[in-house]
C-alpha cells in the first residue's frame, strides 16, 4: 500500500469523481483511476460504487476512509513538523476541542493569556471536532490535550480535571418567559425547542426535559443542530427556544438574545484529557491550569466533576435556588 493510491482515494472522496480528484492532486485521471483500482486489488474489496460520473462509497470504502483519514492526517502532521524542525522552530502546542468549547472557553482563556503571558512561543494548533474525535486525536498522540464535553469513553486518555455547570435557556430578549429569573420547563408551551445534536446518553437526558411528556398534548416540535451558533440565530430569529451550554452561554451573545437558567437540574459536563504517557510541556500545563481557573472564576455555578467524569446527580446549589425561588 502506497501513500500516493491513499491520496487517490481521499481525494475521490472529497471530489465526488475521478476528474475532479486528478484536478486536485495535479495528477491525470487515468493515474488517479489506476491508483484507487491498485488499491482495491491490494486491499481485497471495492471501495467505490462507479456510476459515472459520479462515484460513491460503497460500506466497506466507508469504513476504511474512516482510518485512511487518520493516517493521511498523521502524515501531514509530520510533513509540518519535519518543516519546523529543519527551521529550527519549537514544537507547536496541539490542542483538541469540541467545536463549543473551541469557540467559546478555549478562546476566552487564550484572549486572556495573550494579555498577559501568551501561552505558546511561536505557533499553537487548534482543532475543533466531535468530542470522539478528540479523544482519538490524543490517544493517538496527535494532540498534546483535549477538551472535551463529557460523558464518554475515555479510552487510555488520562483525565487531568473535569467540571460541571448547569445548562441555560436561550431564548428572545422579548419572550415573554425571559421576565422570568429561572424559566419553568413546563411552562414552555408549544414552544420550539431547539437543542444540540448528540448521541451520548447525558445530551439525550438534557434534550429530553425539555422536550418533556406532555400527557395528551402533541408532541412539542423540535429543531435538532450540530452548531451551536446555528441555534443561537435561529432563536435571534425567534424560531424557538434553545438549550445551550454555559460556557457558549458566557461568551457568545448575539443580538436580541438573552440566557435563563431552568428550574431544575440540567448538568453540563466538560474535561481535559492528556496522554497517559506523554510528559506534558509547561505550556500544555498552563493552559489546562488557565481552563480551570477561568473556568470557575468565570462560570457560573461551575464545580469540581467526579472524578469517572459523570454528572453529579443532585445539584449542588439546591439549597441556594430553594431560599432565591421564596425570596
Amino acid at each position: 500500500m502506497e501513500i500516493r493510491q491513499l491520496e487517490a482515494f481521499a481525494a475521490v472522496c472529497s471530489a465526488g469523481n475521478v476528474t475532479a480528484a486528478g484536478r486536485l492532486l495535479d495528477r491525470s485521471q487515468s493515474v488517479v483511476s489506476r491508483q484507487v483500482q491498485d488499491l482495491e486489488q491490494e486491499l481485497g474489496f471495492t471501495l467505490f460504487n462507479r456510476t459515472r460520473p459520479h462515484v460513491t462509497l460503497t460500506a466497506e470504502g466507508h469504513r476504511f476512509y474512516d482510518e485512511a483519514r487518520n493516517v493521511l492526517a498523521t502524515l501531514q502532521h509530520l510533513e509540518d513538523r519535519s518543516r519546523e524542525i529543519a527551521r529550527g522552530d519549537a514544537r507547536p502546542l496541539y490542542v483538541a476541542c469540541s467545536h463549543a468549547l473551541g469557540a467559546s472557553l478555549a478562546a476566552a482563556v487564550l484572549g486572556r493569556l495573550e494579555a498577559t503571558t501568551p501561552v505558546f512561543e511561536n505557533k499553537l494548533c487548534l482543532d475543533t471536532m466531535p468530542s470522539s474525535q478528540a479523544v482519538q486525536m490524543v490517544t493517538s498522540g496527535n494532540a498534546d490535550m483535549g477538551l472535551i464535553s463529557m460523558p464518554i469513553d475515555l479510552g487510555r486518555c488520562h483525565l487531568q480535571w473535569s467540571g460541571q455547570a448547569p445548562c441555560v435557556i436561550a431564548l428572545p430578549e422579548n419572550h415573554p418567559l425571559a421576565k422570568h429569573e429561572a424559566i419553568p420547563l413546563d411552562e414552555l408551551g408549544e414552544q420550539t425547542v431547539i437543542t444540540m445534536s448528540n448521541s451520548t446518553r447525558l445530551r439525550h437526558r438534557l434534550a429530553t426535559a425539555l422536550l418533556g411528556h406532555r400527557g395528551d398534548a402533541a408532541p412539542r416540535r423540535h429543531i435538532e443542530t450540530t452548531s451551536n451558533l446555528t441555534a443561537l440565530m435561529l432563536v435571534e430569529a425567534k424560531v424557538g427556544v434553545a438549550l445551550m451550554d454555559p460556557f457558549t452561554a458566557l461568551c457568545l451573545k448575539p443580538r436580541g438574545v438573552v440566557y435563563r437558567p431552568a428550574d431544575r437540574h440540567l448538568p453540563y459536563v466538560i474535561g481535559v484529557i492528556t496522554h497517559p504517557d506523554r510528559v506534558l510541556t509547561d505550556e500544555a500545563q498552563r493552559f489546562i491550569d488557565a481552563l480551570w481557573d477561568f473556568a470557575s472564576a468565570e462560570v457560573p455555578r461551575f464545580v469540581r466533576g467526579d472524578p469517572s467524569g459523570l454528572p453529579q446527580a443532585l445539584d449542588p446549589f439546591q439549597e441556594e435556588r430553594a431560599k432565591s425561588a421564596s425570596v
